[in-house]
């Protein structure tokens, strides 16, 4: 297996999923992860990572994640250009695969949900 351009991160989401359903019907769930990560000087170090989830993935992050709950997820790595008043910027984000939650800081939801594996595409042949 070919591994290129391939991201595995955890981290805490930072924010509940936004989930929006772009113009031509596909749905598009948006969110952030935060890592904590020591500091040269010993310090603490907070990386921002942009997610997105499309299609099944976005309503399944929607549904299941909040802001709080640790996440595995896979993917891979995105630069979006984008041009706002003239001057062109870079927007790295990180367009999943698959995401496992690892745990959630809501009891409740995280009975019999806490290690289960999401996969996107899961084809149906009847």
């Amino acid at each position: 297996m070919v591994l290129h351009n391939y991201i595995q991160l955890i981290g805490r989401v930072g924010h509940d999923p936004e989930l929006v359903t772009l113009s031509d019907g596909t749905p598009r769930a948006c969110l952030r992860l935060y890592q904590d990560t020591g500091a040269p000087d010993g310090g603490q170090d907070t990386q921002v990572h942009s997610l997105v989830g499309w299609h099944g993935l976005a309503a399944q992050l929607h549904r299941r994640v909040r802001r709080g709950d640790t996440l595995l997820v896979h993917g891979k790595l995105v630069n979006r250009k984008l041009t706002v008043n003239g001057t062109v910027l870079v927007k790295a984000e990180i367009h999943l695969s698959e995401f496992r939650l690892l745990s959630s800081r809501s009891i409740t939801r995280s009975v019999g949900i806490a290690a289960e594996p999401v996969h996107p595409f899961t084809v149906n042949h009847e």
